[in-house]
């Protein structure tokens, strides 16, 4: 260790069961954590501690579209309630793409994916948030060995203002706007009195809801279908809606991605906010509830 250098860090590749599914922009977590017991002890008024179970952290990696085909369907069958597990390693990589050390983790389950804001007039590029949680990680040092991997040519295709919003019958080409939104699968520990680490295992999912900011222009088809859905109250199952979220190219047409919206109904319309004496398109903004998500990845050359 006396001849240990430091080294530039900066680079981060994601395996999956043995292949490099490609390089995040940035990782969190993924620490093992003791979990203290304490013990209230008499007349002395000390605390007596020792290490009960182990707690093995989620990765909170950031994510854009040139990550490898498995890795994207690994979230589709999240999404459908698939509950698969992936097991692999988080490489940290010099400047020179020499691996220096790894996080290895076993049977871990996606148990959130976050979707940026998507603004029609944003210049950013659009990278997703996702939380893999492993039921079991090992620090490993590494040799300088060569990272193996592209960075797929979608990556640079994806920006928070390319994308397009459908449901149902709607005016939808003035939409605006989309705020981030989660999905979320719970992700549960099973305890046992004579294991350390406890196994995880699927839980609920939760769908999120989606705000929507729309032009004026196309206010009064959405105004009639609040009023008839949540004013008349007609918003039985079969008056719900489907849609679809499309990530699309820097042509506007070659498509990336997709999440479909299944049983979407709308919660509440109200004017965004607006200030005197300035001047910006009036707009309007949309609550709706979905009840699921599927998510679809289109390039081919991933």
């Amino acid at each position: 260790m006396a001849n240990a250098r430091s080294y530039t860090a900066g680079r981060f590749a994601l395996d999956l069961d043995g292949a490099i599914a490609g390089y995040v922009k940035s990782v969190t977590g993924g620490n093992i954590k003791g979990e203290v017991a304490v013990h209230q002890l008499g007349p002395e008024n000390i605390q007596k501690k020792h290490l009960a179970t182990i707690t093995h952290e989620p990765f909170t990696v950031e994510v854009g579209m040139g990550m490898s085909k498995a890795f994207y369907e690994w979230i589709r069958a999240s999404f459908d309630k698939g509950y698969v597990t992936k097991s692999g390693e988080m490489i940290a990589a010099d400047f020179d793409y020499c691996a220096q050390s790894a996080r290895t983790f076993m049977d871990a389950y996606i148990s959130e994916v976050t979707i940026p804001a998507l603004d029609g007039s944003s210049k950013e590029p659009a990278y997703m948030t996702v939380k893999i949680d492993p039921e079991r990680i090992r620090y490993e040092r590494r040799g300088g060995e060569k990272l193996k991997g592209s960075i797929g040519s979608a990556q640079k295709k994806w920006l928070c203002s390319n994308w397009r919003f459908e449901l149902g019958a709607l005016p939808t080409s003035r939409v605006a706007k989309i705020d981030s939104f989660t999905w979320k699968q719970a992700v549960i520990k099973d305890e046992v009195g004579q294991f350390r680490e406890p196994t995880k295992h699927p839980a609920k999912v939760e769908v999120p809801n989606l705000k929507l900011t729309i032009s004026m222009a196309d206010v009064e088809a959405w105004r009639q279908w609040h009023q008839t859905f949540v004013i008349d109250g007609k918003c039985a199952e079969e008056d719900e809606l489907t849609g679809s979220i499309t990530f699309l190219g820097p042509d506007l047409r070659e498509e990336l991605a997709t999440i479909e919206l299944d049983h979407v109904g709308i919660i509440s319309l109200q004017q965004a906010k607006q200030e005197a004496n300035k001047e910006e398109v009036a707009r309007f903004e949309v609550e709706l509830y979905v009840e699921t998500m599927r998510f679809e990845y289109k390039v081919a050359d991933a």
